[in-house]
This record gives structure tokens, C-alpha cells and sequence, in this order.
């Protein structure tokens, strides 16, 4: 049942439509046999796939609502029957209970019902339960089957695409459009039916005549058309426009020169192999411009309609554009020289404003020109308000900061700016029309440009840029005696290896690095839409992660791209997973755990301490074991709940009647066993590293609680003496306590660039007579200093795009733990961008015998409806009362559980990565004084 209820939370986050796309996809992947792998152990969540846009995505909902539609009243009909399981309406009552209290747990329950009594497969019928709970979710009723029947009765069925079956093409007369009328619901059948108005037993799959061709389902049941997956064949909606440029017309310019290139036409007939291997494409399919160096060092070997000089280039680039349809896939492969010319759009740039640009063969003669950012952004935002899917590889410099020529004759850029005076009539478009969509392109953009200067933020397109713009891109020998650009190589050898399914962001993480490994002044860019297939319009969701950018077998050991600037600490750990998974809860494609032992600034070297689904002896890695690009997930949610303590015995030992001072480190380790909750801290030795706290026993015979850094903890004011009543059973207790309160004090989010982290905001203040928030200062530990009694506000902003669940807790000075806001509710709601001013004041007091202390209030935001409560703690010395057994409703109250568990807690505790995604905490810290 845990693997269905992944695969539900999973669902429960997508809507409607796409749930109704994702299940045209399944059921055509199963084709005419729905019963494929029908048992529930056989669930699989990596069967989810990325839905594609457009016509062939719109063809997946259409026919995912059809089949939902005839599923729906069968599943009504099973499980809305009088008694339908023989259990006396048990079963119904479950599912009832379980929606009352979360609509993914019903359709948890629902999904198994689904799969035993229709013979659907589990992923099939996991989606149908999600869509068949949200279609109640909308319906009024008093029990789940009256809310079920109303949300029958409301939903029109989509015509299908059959043309026997649409429903413009049925009788005009017939009341239910084509679908059962309310009589044949179960409650307005006769009531004398023994099956209740559903089918007897003999209905379900497996007691059906074992040779029928349709796995004991009706036969026309799902007669709606199945969809062709894509075959080689089939690529009449992709159109490449290849341009690679060895050879430069004598390019002797003022300012410099643009030396010829050995690998760029190489590129371009590489990228053209690919293509037309992988997409079967035809000639009409593949538009290419080259410039090949020959015998002749004034003349290439094409001629001139081939040659990519400004005029073709312009000329090709509308071709493509006009020819292609709606949804078409339009890949671009540039390989040659960036340059940088003196500007023609004063109004934009001014007088002494730079263009980039793309250097054509002929920019050494007279009249020739760049193809300019502006007329490249131009010719780009047609092809993007056509709705084109557009991918585009820049295997150049555009020379972003260059101020002297490069000598270097494997880098793509002049590295000078072209004075030159040149034309500024453009056959891309009129000034005004390229100023006024340079204008549009840039106007919320933070960064007027990106892509190394040549391109506005890319809006409706990928791309992949070669280098940034204060670097150069490079060509080199790779293979044999051929030269390529970095780019290019990699990028090709990366799509035979693994396959024209990459997903843009795979396929750029694993390049990227191997580039940089290869040429660390080089570092590749990807701007635009990157959630989406590298080839095509699938969008492809995942959780992003630090990625493996290299591998050094002989230290076994990865570095891993964190580093302190995304907050991560030496003994950091993270699983590596293969390369292209997608679905972290998938432990056959875990590889390796590892922990970082070089940190770095934005990159660290981890070694590796365990092996997973591989034989090796002592955890050694191997070549090929991990690859470049491979995901690596942080494991840890930044707590420790097993403390380890040491006891600092003064030298010489005190005399305290009643008590053996030599045996007290033998005594106090045995006490520890007899006291609940002792798992929660170990003794140790003075010398062991990492020691959490430190028990000291003073000259006057009292035991005081040190930090780490043997300072005594702040909030503990009085000491435990030697010889009092229970004295080791009380200081005992203080170590579980206090191991508890800090072990929910650390707790964090650390999982890297999660969707929520950062996204919560949390002040205190005070109101004005107007009653405006007046936010208070901080001082220099950044603490906020408060009198005690004295009253403030709190503010607390959603700055992420997703409703927030907020709750707030308060960690006192005496080491208690209580809900601080809202009060009468778990939580408060709070929309994106919006903000919590609590009309209520706080009044923060000091425990009693309290001169000052540090008051900590942490707040939580989830997705999901979260119960923090159980994280609460009396104050320091007064009874546990333990924690109270709480069931899990969601991924992160499974977590708070563990946090808490009584019996077994963890030295590393270690995050579900469907938790991660869904939950973040900030948290302020207060200094209160008398």
C-alpha cells in the first residue's frame, strides 16, 4: 500500500486536465490490454511520463475523458451498490472515513478496489480514483455516494472521436446525451436485485471465462481510438536550420580579425548525421548553411546559394519559419564566430552602445554585415508567436567584455569590437519593428540580457549556449585527428549514449560539466524553457538537485556542485542516483551514498561510504559505475537525534558524602538504561569528536550542562547537586530534554533549492496608531531585544506562488516548546504574496527566576495540512508526559514523527524526498530581559 500511496500524493498535485492527459497516455501505453500487470505490488510511479503540448497532448485529454467518463459510472455502480462487498457496508464507511479526513487517502483507498474488481492496471486505476475523489471534492451531498451520484449528474461527457459514438452524431432526442440516465444508478433500481443493481461476482476479471480475448472486461467497453506512439517515420513536424562556418572571406578588418575555424562545418554535418539517423528526417527537413575551407584560400568550396552570409542566413531563417506548422519542432545548431560591432540602435543602446551578433562568412567584404541581437531576437519571437517548439545551440563567443583580439586560434570570437561603419537597413524587419520587440522582450527582465549579450531572456524557447560572456567557446581534438567545438562534441556524444529523451536540464547538467572538467574556462549556459525534452514539447517535472560533476574512482570519491554558498556543511550526506532518474523513491536506481569531505565555495568532494544494488568489495567505486550529470540528493533534514555526551570530572576529585566521585561516569551510564527515553543520548569519552554536550561536576559537587564549546547552556540557571534526591536520574533527564529541544530547533529544510526555501518571510514589529506594521530593529547577533511583557506583532509574508499552511511555534527560555499561532486552528492559509498581520499582540514573558533568555519563534509553511503540535514540550525538569502515537496523514508528518520517536531515534536521520518538496521553516530568535 505504500507504493499506491506515493503514486496518489504524486497525482493529488496535478489538476484535472492533466490528470485526464496522463490517463490517455497509460491507457494507450497498455493499448487493448487494461489488466496489464492488474496486481497492486506491480505499481510502478515511474510509468508517469511527461504530457505533450499541443495537438497530440490535446488528442491525450480527449481521450482520457472519454475513458474516465465510462470508468466513473462503473465504479459508481460497484461500489455505491447496497452492501456491494458483503461486509455490511464496512468498506463504503472506510473510504467515507478516509476522504473525511484526506481526499488522498479515500482515493488510496479506492485504488485497490479498482484494480481487484475491474481488472485495471494499479497506475490506471490510481489515476481514475484521484479524478473520481476531485469530481466528489466539487459535488454537495450528505454521505461519499450522494456527492458521487451529484457529481455524476453534472459532468457532460466530451464527444468522442469514434464516429459511431460521438455524441453530436446520436439521436437529438435522447435526455442523457449518450450516457446512462439516473435510473440506472443503483438507488433507482429495483430493490429486489440481489446484486444490489451491480454485477454479481461472476462480473469481476478473475472469475471470468479465462479465454476471452479481452481479459475478462466488456468487449466495446474502451473502443475509443488508440493513439500511435511516435515511430521513426513519423517526424513531419520537425525542421532543423544547421549553419557552421569554417571559412571567412579575407577578414582583415580594421580593428582586428576573424580567423578561420577547422570545426565547425564538422559540427554541422555531425548534427546532421544525428538527425537524420535518430529522426529519420528528409533533405526538404534539414536547411544547412557552410563555409568549408578549400585549396583556394580566397574562395570556399560551397557555392554561394549554401554559404551562410547575412542575406542567407535572414532568408533561411524565414524559410523555415513560414514552412513550419503550429507545434512543430524547430531545432537550430549555430557553429562559428560571435563578434561584437559598433551598434546601429542608437535609440536603445546610444552612441557608443555594442551589438552581438553572429558573424556571417562574408563580414570581411564590403556591404556585409552581423546578423544582430535585435534582428536575431526578432527572427526567434516569430517563430515563438507562431507557436513553434524551438531548441537552439550557440557553439560560439560573442566576445561579452573581450577588449583585444584572441590569438588562440581554437577560440570562436575575434575578441575585438568592429568599428566598421556598416548598412543599417535590415532584412529581418524596420528599425522601429526590431527596437519594439527588443523593447517588449526586455521589459520585466531584471537582467536587460542574457546569453552572453546576443539574446533577450528567452521566452517560448531553449537554449544552450556555449560559454558566458566574459569566456570563450573552444574547439579542440577530441577523437582521432578531427577538431569539434566542446559544445557540439559533447552535446552529440551525450544523445547517442543516452538517448533522444533527455530532458533538456539532463542532458545540460551532464554537458555542462563535462566541459568544464575538460576546460574550466569554459562554462556552458541554458536559458529558457528548460522543463521540457531537449527534442520536443514534453514538459518534464523533477525535483531539482545538485549533480555529480566529475568522479575520481582512484580516491573514491564525487564532487558534488554544493558548496558553503548553498549553506552545506563538511559530513553532509547525499545519494547519488543513475543518470536521467527522475523519481527519487526509486531505490533501484540509487547508487551510492556519500559525504562531503573537501567543502568548497559552490562545489565539494564527497566520498563514497556505501554501495547500493552493486557488488564491491569495501564500497570501491569502478569506472562507468556513476556518470556525469548524475543527480545527487541531500539525505539529511539537518537534525541529529542521538546526542553524544561526555562527563569532565574535576582534577582533584571533590569529596561529596554519600557519592563515589571515581564511579560516576560507570553509574551515570548505567542510571541511563533504567530511564525512559535514554536512547535519545550516548556516553562517551572527553577524546571522541563531535561530543554534543558536556556534563561537569564542579568543586562544589553540582552537575552543570555545558554546550559543545564547554560553555554553560544559557537557559539552564540552576545546577543539579551531586548529592540531592535522584540527582543522576534528574541530570539524566535534562540530557533528553535538552536533545529533544534541540534536535526541533535544528530542524530545517536543506534540500538543495527546494520550490519553498527562502520563500517565507517572518518579522516582528509593532502597530501604529493607523495600525500599520512598524517592523522592530535587530541588533548585531541579529537577535531582537524585547523587555519582558512587552507586546508585539507578528508578520509573516508567503513570498512563493503557492498557498502556504503557516504555523507557528515558540521555543521559551525555560527549553518548553508550544504552538505559538493561530490560535483555535492547526493553521492559517495564507495565498501567495500575501501576507499575516496577526490582530493580536504577543506578550513574551520570562520563566520564573528568569533575568533574560532567548526565546526562539519557528515557523512552518507546508503544501499539505501538517500537525505541529506534536512537536510541543513541557518546560525544562517537569514530567514528559511523551509524546502522543500520532498517525501520519502525509510524507512530513511522517517525519515529525520519526523526530520524535520515543524508541528509535536516529544519529542520522534522513529525509523522504516527497517530503522535501513540501515544507520550509524560518525562524527568529529573541532576547528577553527583566
Amino acid at each position: 500500500m505504500a507504493d499506491i500511496n506515493e503514486l496518489i500524493e504524486k497525482l493529488a498535485e496535478l489538476d484535472e486536465e492533466t490528470l485526464q492527459a496522463q490517463l490517455g497516455m497509460q491507457v494507450q501505453s497498455l493499448e487493448d490490454n487494461l489488466t496489464r500487470g492488474a496486481s497492486v505490488e506491480s505499481i510502478n510511479i515511474n510509468t508517469l511520463t511527461a504530457v505533450p503540448r499541443g495537438p497530440e497532448g490535446n488528442k491525450f485529454i480527449e481521450f482520457g475523458q472519454n475513458f474516465f467518463q465510462r470508468l466513473n459510472g462503473e465504479a459508481y455502480d460497484l461500489l455505491c451498490g447496497s452492501d456491494p462487498f458483503g461486509d455490511s457496508g464496512k468498506t463504503m464507511e472506510k473510504i467515507e472515513d478516509a476522504y473525511n479526513d484526506s481526499s488522498t487517502k479515500a482515493a488510496g483507498l479506492l485504488t485497490p478496489l479498482l484494480v481487484t474488481n475491474l481488472g485495471l492496471a494499479p497506475t490506471i486505476a490510481a489515476i481514475v480514483a484521484t479524478l473520481i475523489v476531485q469530481k466528489i471534492a466539487s459535488a454537495v451531498g450528505d454521505t461519499i455516494c450522494s456527492m458521487w451520484q451529484d457529481s455524476l449528474d453534472g459532468y457532460k461527457p466530451p464527444e468522442i472521436e469514434s464516429e459511431t459514438s460521438r455524441s453530436s452524431d446520436r439521436p437529438k432526442d435522447r435526455k442523457d446525451g449518450g450516457r446512462r440516465e439516473k435510473t440506472s444508478m443503483v438507488s433507482d433500481r429495483p430493490k429486489d436485485r440481489k446484486d444490489g443493481g451491480r454485477r454479481e461476482k461472476t462480473s469481476r476479471v478473475s472469475d471470468r471465462p479465462k479465454d476471452r480475448k479481452d481479459g475478462g472486461r466488456r468487449e466495446g467497453t474502451f473502443d475509443a481510438p488508440i493513439l500511435s506512439p511516435e515511430t521513426p517515420n513519423q517526424t513531419s513536424n520537425f525542421h532543423a536550420l544547421l549553419i557552421g562556418i569554417d571559412f571567412y572571406f579575407p577578414h582583415k578588418l580594421p580593428d582586428g580579425n576573424y580567423r578561420n575555424l577547422r570545426g565547425c562545418v564538422r559540427d554541422i554535418n555531425h548534427v546532421e548525421t544525428y538527425l537524420k539517423n535518430t529522426f529519420n528526417l528528409t533533405p526538404d527537413q534539414i536547411i544547412k548553411l557552410t563555409a568549408t575551407a578549400s585549396d583556394n584560400p580566397k574562395q570556399p568550396k560551397e557555392t554561394p546559394e549554401f554559404l551562410p552570409t547575412y542575406e542567407n542566413i535572414v532568408a533561411k531563417f524565414k524559410e523555415v519559419t513560414a514552412k513550419a506548422k503550429p507545434q512543430d519542432q524547430i531545432y537550430i545548431h549555430y557553429s562559428g564566430h560571435g563578434g561584437q560591432a559598433k551598434t546601429v540602435f542608437t535609440d536603445i543602446k546610444g552612441i557608443s552602445g555594442i551589438d552581438q551578433g553572429l558573424v556571417p562568412t562574408d563580414i570581411g567584404q564590403p556591404n556585409s554585415n552581423y546578423l544582430r541581437d535585435l534582428e536575431f531576437a526578432k527572427l526567434l519571437q516569430e517563430m515563438v508567436e507562431k507557436e513553434l517548439v524551438v531548441t537552439l545551440v550557440l557553439d560560439s563567443c560573442h566576445s561579452g567584455g573581450a577588449t583585444r583580439e584572441i590569438e588562440d586560434d581554437r577560440v570562436r570570437a575575434g575578441g575585438f569590437i568592429d568599428m566598421t561603419p556598416r548598412q543599417t537597413d535590415s532584412l529581418v524587419a524596420s528599425l522601429q519593428q526590431l527596437e519594439e520587440n527588443w523593447n517588449n522582450s526586455t521589459a520585466n527582465s531584471q537582467t536587460i540580457t542574457v546569453a552572453n549579450g546576443l539574446l533577450p531572456e528567452p521566452k517560448g524557447y531553449t537554449l544552450i549556449a556555449a560559454c558566458r560572456d566574459n569566456e570563450s567557446a573552444y574547439e579542440d581534438v577530441f577523437e582521432g585527428t578531427e577538431r569539434n567545438g566542446a559544445l557540439t562534441y559533447f552535446l552529440l556524444k551525450s544523445l547517442q549514449e543516452f538517448g533522444k529523451e533527455l530532458s533538456t536540464e539532463e542532458l545540460f547538467n551532464r554537458i555542462s560539466n563535462l566541459i568544464h572538467n575538460w576546460q574550466e574556462k569554459q562554462t556552458p549556459m541554458l536559458i529558457g524553457e528548460t522543463k521540457r525534452s531537449f527534442f520536443g514539447s514534453q514538459f518534464i517535472v523533477s525535483t531539482p538537485t545538485p549533480t555529480v560533476m566529475d568522479v575520481d574512482v582512484a580516491k573514491n570519491r564525487v564532487k558534488i556542485q554544493v558548496g558553503q554558498a548553498n549553506g552545506f556543511k563538511k559530513g553532509a550526506e547525499f545519494e547519488i542516483f543513475k543518470f536521467m532518474t527522475r523519481d527519487f523513491q526509486d531505490s533501484q536506481n540509487k547508487i551510492a551514498t556519500v559525504k562531503i569531505v573537501e567543502l568548497g565555495a559552490s562545489d565539494s568532494w564527497a566520498e563514497v561510504t556505501e554501495l547500493h544494488n552493486i557488488r564491491s568489495i569495501n564500497n570501491d567505486l569502478k569506472v562507468g559505475m556513476i556518470e556525469i550529470g548524475s543527480p545527487a540528493v541531500f539525505i539529511s533534514p539537518g537534525v541529529k537525534q542521538i546526542r553524544k555526551v561526555a562527563l569532565i570530572l574535576p582534577d582533584p576529585l571533590p569529596e561529596i558524602p554519600g557519592v563515589n566521585v571515581a564511579l560516576l561516569p560507570n553509574i551515570i551510564a548505567a542510571k541511563k538504561e533504567q530511564v525512559e527515553g535514554h536512547r535519545w543520548i550516548e556516553f562517551c569519552s572527553e577524546t571522541d569528536k563531535d561530543i554534543d554536550y558536556f556534563v561537569s561536576l564542579n568543586a562544589a559537587g553540582e552537575y552543570w550542562v555545558l554546550d559543545a564549546e564547554k560553555e554553560p547552556i544559557k537557559n539552564i540557571i540552576f545546577p543539579i547537586k551531586a548529592d540531592g534526591p535522584e540527582a543522576i536520574q534528574k541530570l539524566i533527564n535534562r540530557l533528553i530534554h535538552l536533545a529533544k529541544y534541540q534536535n526541533i530547533l535544528d530542524l530545517e529544510n536543506d534540500v538543495y533549492f527546494p520550490e519553498l526555501n527562502g520563500k517565507l518571510k517572518v518579522e516582528l514589529g509593532n502597530k501604529t496608531k493607523k495600525g500599520d506594521f512598524l517592523p522592530l530593529e535587530k541588533n548585531s547577533n541579529n537577535l531582537y531585544e524585547l523587555e519582558e511583557d512587552e507586546q508585539i506583532f507578528l508578520r509573516i509574508h508567503n513570498q512563493s506562488n503557492r498557498t502556504l499552511n503557516v504555523t507557528a511555534l515558540i521555543l521559551q527560555a525555560d527549553l518548553s516548546i508550544e504552538k505559538l499561532y493561530p490560535e483555535g486552528a492547526g493553521y492559517e492559509v495564507v495565498e501567495s504574496g500575501k501576507k499575516i498581520e496577526n490582530d493580536d499582540d504577543i506578550t513574551i514573558s520570562l520563566p520564573e527566576n528568569y533575568q533574560e533568555g532567548i526565546d526562539v519563534i519557528k515557523v512552518f509553511a507546508t503544501l499539505d495540512a501538517t500537525n505541529f503540535q506534536i512537536l510541543e514540550l513541557p518546560a525544562l525538569d517537569q514530567s514528559r508526559k511523551g509524546f502522543v502515537n500520532q498517525q501520519a496523514t502525509n510524507a512530513l508528518e511522517e517525519l515529525l514523527v520519526a523526530i520524535i520517536d520515543e524508541n528509535s531515534p536516529q544519529r542520522n536521520m534522513k529525509m523522504k524526498t516527497s517530503a522535501s518538496r513540501k515544507w520550509t521553516t524560518e525562524k527568529v530568535e529573541v532576547l528577553v530581559r527583566k
